[in-house]
């Protein structure tokens, strides 16, 4: 009866397909692994900048697939141990996050990261719980966890490894002292809801980030107090405060699109930023009261508790626009992109602060599409709020024409021009100091490729020119004007019946200028080796040499009379009159050697060693300076694929 009343709704031939896929559903297997496990290890010396290497690092990781029948669940397993630079305190990281996925739902557990918005939030790692949906025509998520977590930052630069670190931990003999730079732990959350279809569509999505002030003790972000006895009164002083800061953002982005001839997006952004979340909140009755509008947003803020309007709070907008033009034989983008001052995202980075932008790129395919050509120009000016002390005006442009002619010539032409311009912004400019300047730069790099017999040849030829031009003429000191030329030539083979490949390049450059005088040359030669090139196993070997020497000097600098005695007690000069020239000479040399094998696609393992001298010759106090680098990187990766449990087959 009850197929009797569906059968209307259902034909035949759709009942019987879902009754197949069922059928290949049971049939599956139900549980299934596969992933990778592997880790790398560098060392690296370098004996005159200690303090700007690490030592050691090492990172090791493994990548599961488990799939339980719909079910996918990956998990990411990594550990990270960098030795401390005085740029880069790294301890122990370790991290593990799984995204189990269900038809179209993604669960995010540990770290893992999203893309909202430029403007809120785009990309920063998360430690914490995520959920995304993407459908066809709704997509949702949202995270709560924490960017990052607290630390404290040592004053005296520590060498040992992060092992070594937490070995010393355990045994007490940590005793370092600190500086008044620790970083918070900051707890964010996020979420985003969007309608439509990929090609029209609305999102909307806001991001809330703030420090724990509760994270630190309470020494790190404290008042500190000063006592007056003869006023008995108490001072108080901020400078050494560390300030934690929070954030609100929300966005807005919008796609539309009219066939496939035209496409508009907007994306627009509004951020509530705090730097200084131990200031005094904003009173309704007084700061606010002559701004409405203001008073009530402050008003529903605290009354949701999202967020707490303070003393020192920004209100920023951002956005972009993009419009695209698809033709038959051409396309076109036009793009708008403003931020005011000091906008601010915990959420994502790179804003160009306190700038506008305008621009277009065009490409046009050419020659039956063996050739394109490609134009790109963009204005930008700053100081939108009026209180810079000068506006400056850049102009960029760009074109570039790649194809090729015939079968085996290559060439690419590339042309890009920059125009900086300095104009009136709270301060008139001083006329002899304006930036007014203009550069030039012209590249133009044909290969060519040639097989013969079992041997394939390469020949490369590059050819730049760079002028930058100083278009201030009262600007005093002319070593603003500078022009650069370089030429290079490189020729490769491979010999296909002994598997070994040679490489060998020719560089030269020379800079100009009526300060100084800069030439360059360097000569780098390589070769390959497949010792063993099978079908499951593959082991390859490779080495390089680079020879560079350099000398700068400035022909037109005066040479002081002492600086010319001292150049000729050092050398060989039979008169110290001889010394007109003041510069560096240097000749470096570098060598690399490596190693990479393969098995059965399963296997893989790297090995690197280099070894670079740098020399700088200072040529009037005949001073030699030399800096020696050694690394050495080891690599290893497996791929697995295993089925653990198997379902039962009858034939």
């Amino acid at each position: 009866m009850f197929l009797l009343t569906i059968s209307p709704l259902y034909s035949r031939s759709q009942i019987r397909s879902i009754v197949d896929k069922a059928k290949s559903h049971i049939k599956a297997d139900p549980l299934t692994i596969s992933g990778s496990l592997g880790g790398s290890m560098t060392s690296s010396w370098n004996n005159a900048d200690l303090h700007n290497t690490a030592p050691f690092s090492l990172t090791a990781y493994g990548n599961f697939n488990i799939n339980i029948y719909d079910f996918s669940i990956p998990v990411n397993i990594n550990f990270l141990d960098i030795s401390a630079t005085q740029f880069s305190l790294a301890r122990p990281t370790f991290t593990i996050n799984t995204t189990p996925t269900w038809k179209r739902f993604t669960l995010y557990l540990g770290t893992g990261s999203m893309n909202f918005s430029n403007y809120t939030y785009n990309g920063i790692s998360f430690t914490g719980v995520g959920l995304e949906y993407k459908g066809k025509a709704l997509r949702f998520g949202g995270f709560y966890g924490t960017f990052n977590r607290s630390t404290t930052f040592q004053t005296e630069l520590d060498n040992r490894s992060a092992i070594q670190y937490l070995a010393d931990s355990l045994l007490g003999l940590n005793n370092v002292s600190y500086t008044t730079q620790p970083q918070y732990t900051r707890r964010a959350y996020a979420a985003h809801l969007g309608i439509g279809s990929a090609r029209n569509n609305i999102d909307i999505s806001f991001m809330r980030a703030a420090d724990d002030i509760n994270s630190l003790p309470v020494e790190w972000y404290n008042y500190e107090v000063a006592k007056n006895t003869e006023t008995d009164t108490v001072l108080i002083q901020r400078d050494s405060v560390v300030k934690a800061k929070e954030n609100l953002c929300i966005g807005l982005k919008t796609n539309l699109s009219i066939g496939r001839w035209f496409r508009f997006n907007v994306n627009l952004g509004a951020s509530l930023y705090t730097p200084d979340i131990l200031e005094d909140t904003l009173s309704l009755n007084d700061e606010l009261k002559e701004n409405p509008l203001l008073s009530k947003g402050s008003a529903f803020l605290e009354r949701t508790g999202l967020f707490s309007v303070r003393k020192g709070t920004e209100a920023r907008l951002a956005g972009d626009a993009m419009m695209h033009l698809q033709l038959s034989k051409a396309n076109a983008t036009m793009t708008y992109r403003f931020v005011q001052p000091n906008y601010t995202s915990l959420g994502a980075n790179g804003f160009n602060q306190n700038a506008q932008t305008f621009g277009g790129n065009m490409v046009i395919p050419m020659f039956k599409n063996r050739s394109s050509f490609n134009a790109t120009g963009y204005l930008q000016s700053d100081n939108l709020d009026g209180k810079q002390m000068y506006t400056n005006k850049v102009a960029t442009y760009s074109a570039t024409w790649s194809g090729t002619i015939g079968e085996r010539l290559s060439l690419g032409v590339t042309y890009n021009g920059v125009r900086q311009n300095q104009q009136e912004g709270t301060l008139k400019p001083v006329d002899s100091v304006r930036i007014d300047q203009i550069t030039h730069t012209l590249n133009i790099s044909p290969s060519y490729g040639l097989t013969i017999g079992d041997n394939e040849h390469g020949f490369n030829l590059n050819f730049n020119f760079l002028q930058n031009k100083n278009l201030n003429e009262m600007m005093i000191g002319s070593a603003f004007d500078v022009t650069t030329t370089s030429a290079g030539a490189g020729y490769d083979i491979l010999f296909g019946i002994t598997r070994v490949g040679f490489n060998v390049n020719y560089d030269y450059s020379q800079s100009r200028s009526k300060a100084n005088s800069y030439n360059s040359h360097a000569i780098t030669g390589g070769t390959s080796y497949n010792f063993i090139n099978t079908e499951e196993t593959k082991l390859t070997g490779n080495a390089s040499m680079t020879v560079a020497y350099n000398i700068q000097q400035a022909p037109e600098t005066p040479i002081s009379q002492a600086e010319k005695e001292a150049a000729f007690y050092r050398s060989s000069l039979k008169s110290n009159a001889e010394v007109t020239t003041f510069g560096t000479d240097a000749l470096s040399l570098s060598l690399r050697l490596g190693a990479t094998f393969t098995y059965k696609q399963a296997h893989s393992a790297s090995l690197y060693f280099s070894i670079s001298n740098y020399s700088d010759n200072i040529i009037i106090g005949q001073h030699i300076a030399t800096s020696t680098d050694i690394r050495v990187s080891v690599q290893y990766n497996y791929n697995f694929a295993s089925r653990l449990i198997k379902s039962k087959r009858h034939e």
